[in-house]
């Protein structure tokens, strides 16, 4: 019997655009479980300045976690090799 927090950690994905809690929730969620979305064409998405406003959001974390975050997650949910 699993807890659901396994469940989540094996099949459940969070998308973020931009937060300023997100250093402690990612060992909560784990890093394998979020993918960054910068929400294009809302009027409240980051855009133009997502690369700068990802960079400082991921400042504090790898460069492994880094790409975790903004490449690997979505290209193994989707299936993109």
């Amino acid at each position: 019997k699993m807890k659901p927090s396994d469940y989540f950690r094996r099949q459940g994905y969070v998308t973020y655009q931009q937060d300023k809690y997100l250093e402690p929730i990612v060992p909560l969620i784990g890093e394998d479980n979020i993918i960054w979305g910068a929400d294009y064409p809302h009027p409240d998405c980051i855009w133009p300045n997502s690369k700068e406003t990802l960079s400082r959001n991921l400042a504090g974390f790898s460069p492994s976690v880094q790409k975790k975050i903004t490449y690997d997650n979505v290209t193994r949910l989707y299936g993109l090799n």
